[in-house]
């Protein structure tokens, strides 16, 4: 007859059998569910599968390298060996306080690549084989380089990465960023972060909205392009969604750049004139402003001033006139000059964006974090009620360091009200930080180069 200790011991090692026989259904079963978003949530049971082996990791590095610094992403992914559906599940990110594009030569490129790569490799897990892990640099500053520079760059990156640990491809591992793929790149990393984009149809996806000195420019996925103004489309690309081709365009709107716009409104669309008295100026600033070959004389109109009650100070409780913007006779002026300058062109376009979320780039951004709105580094969504709080404190408040914050915030404001439909409780989004991961072409890349390799 057992004894006791075995008979528990039996028991024991039945239940074992059972739990992990009853974990492993779960695991199958899970199995059969359908996976077509990258950006699925891993759950506890997929955690299991990876436990099981049932699923395999991987991980993938895009290094984006800037004058001063360079960025590494390691972005790990989990595929499940059943059907190879698999999960974009994390990034983890480092700036290098290490570029690549001044003081090139042989050793200084060998000397910046090793410390990078030293990094790439502290990113990954140890267990991490090196050999299987995938490297890509994209260079967008490339393009600024004489000839011989780059050809030396490029040289000495293709010696660096062919002798380090990493999985590396002569033809594929270091590739030219340029600004119109950067732009096609961006918009769909940040499309897929948002969340299932296999399930969305282009009018429920964002647009990006930023501006040049001169431009306003818009990047969304149009659902029918044949109605948009040829001569405003400043790029129009196929982009592959999921099985399905989708038109993505960049729309240019003229003359609606921050500094463009400040210039026709100062000189009420006058801008051969010298003299720039406007209702968007306190009264306090008396400057030149030189813009495009052309020296302006900006000055607040006098007239334009407003009782407070003081909070602080020797006046604290009593009334004093302080010097405004005439906020109503600017939104006014503002609001006329956008409606001329967009005329008919633009209403398909206008109907098309609405109720799109907005995601803020170039000076756009640039404007946000200069009122302190955003951080200027790591981004951060704005709220529509606080950006309107903060124009009218541009306007209301004297402050002679940000001379024309009142006509640029106008500027901006009228252009997320009539152009892209926002509204109070609207929130500007910026894409530093979208789903957890970086919304920039980097997730583009490394979404690549998993599924097709290097």
């Amino acid at each position: 007859m057992l004894s006791p200790i075995l008979i528990n011991l039996e028991r024991l090692v039945v239940v074992i059998l059972a739990a992990v026989a009853f974990l492993l259904a779960i695991v199958s079963f899970r199995g059969l569910v359908p996976v077509s978003d990258p950006r699925t949530p891993l759950g506890y049971v997929d955690q299991l599968s990876l436990l099981f082996g049932l699923h395999e990791q991987s991980h993938v590095v895009i290094v984006s390298p800037h004058q001063w610094s360079s960025d590494v992403h390691v972005f790990t992914f989990q595929k499940r060996l059943k059907d190879g559906a698999f999960y974009m599940n994390n990034e983890v990110k480092e700036t290098v306080s290490v570029g690549v594009f001044d003081q090139i030569s042989p050793e200084n490129i060998k000397k910046k690549c090793q410390e990078i790569l030293r990094v790439c490799e502290n990113k990954l897990p140890f267990s991490v084989s090196r050999h299987k892990t995938p490297i890509l640099f994209g260079l967008p500053g490339l393009a600024n380089l004489a000839v011989e520079d780059r050809k030396l760059l490029i040289s000495g990156l293709h010696l660096c990465l062919e002798n380090s640990n990493f999985d590396y491809s002569k033809e594929a591992s270091i590739g030219l960023i340029t600004p119109a793929l950067q732009n096609t790149m961006q918009w769909f990393a940040v499309t897929l972060l948002n969340g299932r984009l296999p399930y969305l149809q282009p009018a429920e996806t964002p647009v990006m909205a930023e501006t040049t000195e001169d431009d306003l420019l818009l990047t969304f996925a149009a659902g029918d392009v044949t109605r948009l103004n040829n001569s405003s489309i400043q790029s129009h690309k196929k982009v592959a969604i999921f099985g399905d081709n989708w038109d993505l365009v960049t729309v240019k709107i003229p003359n609606l750049g921050v500094l463009k716009a400040r210039q026709l409104v100062l000189t009420n669309s006058e801008p051969s004139k010298e003299w720039a008295a406007s209702p968007c100026v306190n009264p306090v600033v008396d400057r030149w402003w030189d813009f495009r070959g052309h020296r302006y004389h900006v000055k607040g109109l006098h007239k334009s001033v407003e009782e407070i009650k003081e909070r602080n100070g020797p006046f604290a409780g009593k009334r004093v006139s302080r010097p405004v913007a005439n906020y109503e006779a600017c939104h006014a002026m503002v609001l006329n000059i956008i409606q001329k300058t967009m005329g008919n062109s633009f209403e398909y376009v206008v109907k098309e964006l609405k109720k799109r979320k907005v995601y803020i780039g170039g000076k756009l951004f640039i404007k946000c974090a200069e009122r302190g709105l955003t951080d200027p580094f790591k981004g951060g969504n704005v709220k529509l009620k606080t950006f309107m709080d903060s124009l009218k404190h541009a306007c209301k408040v004297p402050n002679t360091d940000q001379p024309y914050a009142c006509v640029d915030m106008m500027v901006v404001g009228v252009i997320l009200d009539k152009v892209l439909g926002l509204h109070q409780s609207s929130i500007l989004l910026t894409p530093h930080q979208v789903g957890g991961m970086t919304g920039d072409w980097p997730v583009t890349a490394a979404l690549q180069t998993y599924q097709s390799g290097i």
